[in-house]
């Protein structure tokens, strides 16, 4: 990454670090901002699974799994920590099951695959009732711990979630810089590009798949699982909803797969400007920017736009 670059990167990181005290802990712009870090995750463990050349239109199957995973262990008695790392390893597995039932498809066919998948599980949470409260869902799901400082009557108790939101997007972003740099970036973007050449050559596509399968679903549902304590109730309408599938394909395809800052950058500018400036004023319009971000995609930066400033920089240079 270039010097400016870097910097512009070191002055969002800083300023995201400090925002909850020069924000005076004001609970609701934590909870909005941490939302906004968490839909950076998911944008960048679907751009995990994308650069692998594997679609998913159901990414919410995955958020699900990891939300209900961690409401129930919480509520038997396991510590929100230990219970959000068991949703992410319920996340995971549930992606490489999906990752091997489909192992041979490809393109439309994959993204159809996953999003039936994730109805499936939408379906059996409505229908479990003595397990996931059926379609009423489970309430009273354990609030994070605290932070120390400052006090919960000063943070409202959304500061911890706020860094724990931010920590989480930051370890995904250094997964996938690992990958861009290792034998396994070079293993997905060969099966991305040309899935037989890389067979006959050595790469045997199934188990790198599953390896993008694994990491994408594990960090999506760690995010489901820190989203459901956040809110503090797991629903199947709202952990398997289309809104978790969707928008983190939008966002990623604006901020550009394959990029390492794109997909998270455009995830937080979307969603706060939705939630900040539409929302509040003109809610039926607040999904605006999600359509209008596709149409800049389809129309002038088929790359997203962390292609397109790449194309710039390399052309002024």
């Amino acid at each position: 990454m270039p010097r400016g670059g870097l910097i512009a990167t070191g002055l969002v990181g800083l300023a995201l670090i400090l925002l909850p005290p020069l924000s005076g802990f004001h609970p609701y712009y934590l909870y909005l901002v941490s939302t906004g870090l968490l839909f950076g995750t998911l944008a960048t463990s679907w751009n995990i699974l994308a650069y692998a050349g594997q679609v998913s239109f159901g990414h919410a199957a995955f958020v699900g799994l990891g939300g209900y995973g961690a409401a129930l262990a919480s509520l038997h008695g396991l510590s929100p920590w230990a219970a959000i790392a068991l949703g992410g390893g319920l996340g995971a597995a549930g992606a490489v099951i999906i990752g091997l039932a489909s192992g041979r498809l490809q393109g439309a066919s994959l993204a159809l695959a996953t999003l039936a998948y994730a109805e499936m599980w939408r379906a059996i949470a409505q229908n479990w009732d003595e397990v996931t409260g059926g379609g009423a869902g489970l309430i009273g799901i354990p609030a994070l711990p605290t932070l120390p400082w400052p006090s919960p009557d000063v943070s409202g108790g959304r500061a911890g979630g706020y860094y724990l939101s931010l920590a989480l997007l930051a370890s995904v972003l250094a997964v996938f810089a690992g990958i861009l740099r290792s034998r396994l970036g070079l293993a997905l973007a060969a099966i991305r590009e040309e899935e037989e050449r890389a067979g006959l050559l050595g790469v045997h596509p199934l188990p790198w798949k599953l390896l993008a399968f694994g990491l994408s679903g594990f960090w999506s549902a760690l995010a489901g699982g820190l989203y459901v304590h956040t809110v503090r109730v797991v629903e199947p309408d709202l952990v398997f909803s289309l809104h978790f599938s969707i928008l983190p394909l939008v966002m990623a395809t604006f901020g550009g797969v394959g990029t390492l800052l794109g997909p998270a950058g455009a995830a937080l500018g979307l969603y706060l400007a939705s939630e900040l400036f539409l929302h509040p004023y003109v809610p039926a319009f607040h999904q605006l920017p999600y359509a209008l971000a596709l149409i800049v995609v389809a129309l002038y930066a088929p790359g997203g736009l962390g292609t397109l400033f790449r194309r710039r920089r390399h052309g002024a240079a």
